[in-house]
C-alpha cells in the first residue's frame, strides 16, 4: 500500500521534511511501500523461502513482526536519471553513485531510523520511526495489535497542552518534544530526579543523562496538579516525574 495518509501522523510529517531536505540536496525521491497488511507481509516473507526470489525480510506477517504493519515505516525510491540515459524508470533503486546512502544520512539527521544501517539484511530504501525500538516487540507488548495501536493515534500530542487535557493515572500519553532526564534537583518544585526503570525503556542513556524521545509513550502511575497550572507525571514507583508546564512544554522535575 502506498498511501502516506495511512501512516502514523508523526511519520507523515517526517516524510514531508525528508522530501524537502532531499530536494534541497538535489535528490528527488518517491514514496513506495507504506502500511502493509498481514497477507502482504506474509507474501513478502515467503520470497526466497517457499516462493521464488531472494530473502528480503525476516519479519513474518501473521505475528505482526514488521514495522510496516504498525504504520510507522515506509520505503522510498529515486525519481531521477542516475545513469544519464534519459530515463528514470530504470534508476529507482540505483545506488551506484551513493544516492541511497545520502538519503539515508538525511533521514537519520531528522530522527528517522534507516534500514541501510542495519547489520542483518540491510534495507537501504527503508525508514521508520525509532520511538518504539527497531522491532515491534514493544508495540506488541503495549497494544497487542496494529489496530489497537492505530486507535490511539488521535491522542498524539495529549501531553502538550496541560490546560486542555484532564490527565489521569493509568492512561498513556505521548511526549511532543525531546526532554532530558538526569540525576539532581530540577524545577521550582525541587523534586529529586533519577533514571527510573520506565524512563530507561523510553530514552537514550548518554553519559548518565537520558533523553525522552519526541513521540515516546509514557504511562503515569500518579498525576499531581499544582497551583501554577503545571501537571506532574509520576512514571513508576520512584519519584521521577514528567511535568507539563503552563506554557505547554514538557519538563522533567
Amino acid at each position: 500500500m502506498r498511501d502516506i495518509k495511512a501512516l502514523h501522523p508523526d511519520l507523515q510529517e517526517k516524510i514531508t521534511l525528508l522530501q524537502k531536505k532531499c530536494a534541497a540536496a538535489g535528490i528527488t525521491i518517491g514514496i513506495g511501500e507504506c502500511l502493509r497488511t498481514k497477507a502482504e507481509q506474509d507474501a513478502l516473507y515467503a520470497k526466497g523461502r517457499t516462493k521464488p526470489g531472494k530473502i528480503v525480510t525476516n519479519a513474518k506477517g501473521f505475528s505482526y513482526s514488521s514495522m510496516h504493519q504498525w504504520g510507522v515505516a515506509f520505503d522510498f525510491y529515486l525519481k531521477m536519471d542516475v545513469d544519464g540515459d534519459g530515463k528514470t524508470s530504470d534508476d529507482a533503486f540505483n545506488n551506484s553513485t551513493g544516492l541511497y546512502n545520502k538519503v539515508g544520512k538525511i533521514g537519520q539527521s531528522i530522527g528517522l531510523e534507516w534500514g541501510g544501517s542495519w547489520k542483518s539484511i540491510k534495507d537501504r530504501p527503508h525508514f521508520q520511526l525509532p520511538n518504539w525500538g527497531s522491532t515491534p516487540t514493544k508495540l506488541k507488548k503495549m497494544y497487542g495489535t496494529p489496530e489497537k495501536f492505530m486507535a490511539v493515534w488521535k491522542k498524539s500530542g495529549q501531553a502538550a497542552t496541560a490546560t486542555k487535557t484532564e490527565y489521569k493515572a493509568g492512561n498513556w500519553y505521548r511526549v511532543k518534544e525531546a526532554v532530558p532526564v538526569c540525576n539532581g534537583y530540577y524545577g521550582e518544585h525541587g523534586k529529586y530526579i533519577y533514571l527510573s526503570n520506565q524512563i530507561k525503556t523510553s530514552c537514550d542513556n548518554k553519559n548518565g543523562i537520558g533523553y525522552l524521545h519526541n513521540g515516546a509513550d509514557i504511562k503515569p502511575v500518579e498525576v499531581r496538579k499544582f497551583d501554577d497550572g503545571s501537571v506532574w507525571f509520576k512514571l513508576d514507583a520512584t519519584i521521577a516525574c514528567l511535568a507539563v508546564g503552563v506554557d505547554g512544554k514538557v519538563y522533567i522535575g
